[in-house]
């Protein structure tokens, strides 16, 4: 059953901020990005029809603007020689 347009829009407000701040402080960049992937996808198959694009959208730009997955990369980068 889809959430509503209400829920959807909460939900996503607060799995972004749990990207950037965490329950706890302790919360590695990579475990933080992971719950935000797992708990996005579960969001978008919850959501109404109309919204799943607008999601999707804000997903991809919420990984290319995120300070926390800049510093996922750049660690990866690191550890990888780049």
């Amino acid at each position: 059953m889809p959430l509503s347009i209400r829920r959807v829009e909460a939900r996503a407000a607060a799995l972004l901020d749990a990207l950037e701040v965490g329950e706890t402080w302790d919360a590695h960049d990579a475990e933080r990005a992971f719950n935000f992937e797992r708990h996005w996808a579960a969001l978008i198959a919850r959501a109404p029809q109309g919204l799943r694009n607008q999601l999707l959208d804000q997903g991809r730009q919420v990984r290319t603007t995120s300070p926390t997955y800049a510093r996922l990369h750049h660690s990866i980068g690191l550890l990888n020689g780049h």
